[in-house]
């Protein structure tokens, strides 16, 4: 088995099933299989790939593991050389795990490869970047508020900025294809990150331990930008992202980043 797709499902039938049409309709040429974990949904998702993808390793939870417990879940299962990490939220429109599967037999060092990701019109979405720090979130923050203003400049910009095969410090959970071995290294997903962030302390483990993580603007996959996260209020979402935040920088930039971070966070209203 060259490639083992793991998808994360919480009360996202339809997206799900969109998903998993397009893997089936796109992917040529390649072993695959492909592994949903439920999160406990509520919605008719379970069914659905029973009656419509038999082919679909279906893997129930009777609770909410999150994204790094659910992936860890999936995993455990898998058969594949390569893992897949891909978001319900995605479409693919052409052969990409192929490509992107290619791409790591061609270079033994890299341990994780992602995709261009455009948004469901085709515009630009940014999905990897330098680590986080104190100034990378700042900056950041500045870009993403330029691209919510003016999207249509923005977008194109980046992509040319963007237009390149590069080393990177940490490419989104939405489509990340890594090397089971240097996932295993690692000890795979952190558990105490339910969600957000996961991918980048995953990139930045992986790396540390001597694996190039590498962006491949080759081919692209769709990302809508609407999947599980969709289903939960706003303040719970804004909660989630701001405990793995805190965690992250406790865990890996020290004391003093960590302090200013949630000092900064208080002053703000968003702790």
């Amino acid at each position: 088995m060259k490639v083992s797709i793991i998808l994360i499902n919480y009360n996202s039938s339809a997206l799900l099933r969109q998903c998993l049409r397009s893997v089936y309709e796109q992917t040529k040429e390649i072993s695959f299989e492909i592994i949903v974990v439920d999160n406990a949904s509520s919605d008719n998702s379970r069914q659905i790939v029973r009656s419509e993808f038999p082919g679909v390793q279906l893997i129930g939870s009777t609770e909410n593991l999150g994204f790094s417990r659910g992936n860890n879940r999936g995993t455990s299962m898998a058969k594949g050389t390569y893992l897949l990490f891909l978001n319900t939220d995605t479409i693919l429109f052409e052969n990409s795990v192929k490509v992107l599967a290619d791409f790591l037999d061609k270079h033994p060092k890299v341990g994780a490869v992602g995709p261009k990701i455009l948004f469901d019109d085709r515009c630009f979405q940014l999905s990897s970047g330098r680590l986080p720090n104190l100034f990378r979130e700042f900056a950041d923050k500045i870009v993403h508020a330029l691209v919510r203003k003016w999207r249509k400049v923005m977008c194109p910009f980046l992509e040319r900025w963007h237009n390149a095969t590069k080393a990177v410090g940490w490419l989104t959970g939405a489509c990340l294809l890594v090397r089971q071995k240097a996932f295993l290294q690692v000890n795979g997903f952190d558990e105490n990150l339910f969600m957000y962030f996961e991918d980048k302390d995953l990139c930045k483990r992986i790396n540390a331990s001597g694996w190039q993580i590498m962006y491949y603007p080759v081919t692209s996959i769709i990302h809508l930008l609407a999947g599980s996260s969709g289903s939960v209020d706003k303040q719970r979402i804004n909660g989630l992202y701001r405990t793995s935040q805190l965690y992250y920088y406790h865990k890996h930039l020290g004391r003093l980043q960590s302090a200013i971070v949630r000092l900064y966070l208080r002053a703000t209203g968003n702790l």
